[in-house]
């Protein structure tokens, strides 16, 4: 939205550029190493780091479809792309 114009609500805030720089930022990929080195830490356990994960992420249990989806997710991927998904999941990044 134009910044300039003054409306009692914003209907968006986010653009596609927002999303990419999220994605491929610098930052979010040194916050995704540091939280895949921590959820290294805490287990060698695939289901153990997703519970981990999203307890510390979203501050609630994932679904068993959640954690099937997310090992298959680390298994193809790695540890570091699946905290790097998390970081730029909409449950993390918006409070609803």
């Amino acid at each position: 939205p134009d910044a300039s114009m003054v409306v009692p609500r914003r209907s968006r805030s986010t653009t596609p550029l927002q999303a990419l720089n999220l994605l491929n930022s610098r930052f979010v990929m040194q916050q995704a190493d540091h939280l895949a080195k921590r959820l290294q830490a805490a287990s060698d356990h695939p289901s153990e780091q997703v519970q981990q994960a999203w307890h510390l992420c979203f501050q609630r249990p994932p679904s068993q479809q959640e954690v099937a989806e997310s090992e298959r997710f680390i298994e193809s991927h790695g540890l570091q792309q699946f905290a790097r998904a998390i970081l730029n999941a909409n449950e993390f990044i918006f409070i609803p």
